[in-house]
C-alpha cells in the first residue's frame, strides 16, 4: 500500500435548492484517494453534501485538479493546488454563477494534508 504524502480532501456542502451534477474533473498531480474517483453524473444533491480526496504518493509529487459542476444557475467550478515543496502555499479557487455563492474554510493544522470545505449556497437579491 503506498504512502501519502500529501493530500487535499474537497468537501462540497451544498446548502441551495439546486441539485448539482458532476459534468468535468480532472487532476493534474497525484491520484484520486479513497472512495475513487468521481464518475461523471454523479449528484450531489439539494441540502447535501459530498467528498472528493487527492493524494500525492509520490515523492516530488504535489496534489491539484478541479472539479466542474452543473445546476439550473450556471457552472461551480473548485481547483486546487498543494505543492509537494511548499506545502504552505495552498491555492485554492471557487467561481460560481451569478445567483449562488461559495464560502471557503480551510483546515490546514497539518500542512501536508488540508481539508478544503466548501459551502455553496444562494446569493441574497439586492433590492
Amino acid at each position: 500500500m503506498p504512502v501519502v504524502l500529501r493530500s487535499v480532501d474537497v468537501v462540497l456542502q451544498n446548502s441551495t435548492p439546486e441539485l448539482l451534477t458532476l459534468e468535468g474533473f480532472s487532476l493534474l498531480r497525484g491520484v484520486w484517494g479513497p472512495p475513487g474517483p468521481p464518475r461523471r453524473g454523479d449528484v450531489v444533491e439539494k441540502q447535501s453534501s459530498a467528498k472528493w480526496q487527492n493524494q500525492s504518493i509520490a515523492e516530488g509529487v504535489g496534489a491539484q485538479g478541479y472539479l466542474r459542476l452543473g445546476s439550473t444557475k450556471g457552472y461551480v467550478e473548485i481547483s486546487w493546488n498543494l505543492p509537494f515543496f511548499d506545502a504552505g502555499s495552498l491555492q485554492h479557487a471557487v467561481i460560481t454563477p451569478p445567483r449562488l455563492k461559495a464560502r471557503v474554510d480551510l483546515n490546514r493544522e497539518t500542512l501536508d494534508f488540508v481539508v478544503m470545505r466548501v459551502t455553496l449556497s444562494p446569493r441574497e437579491e439586492s433590492k
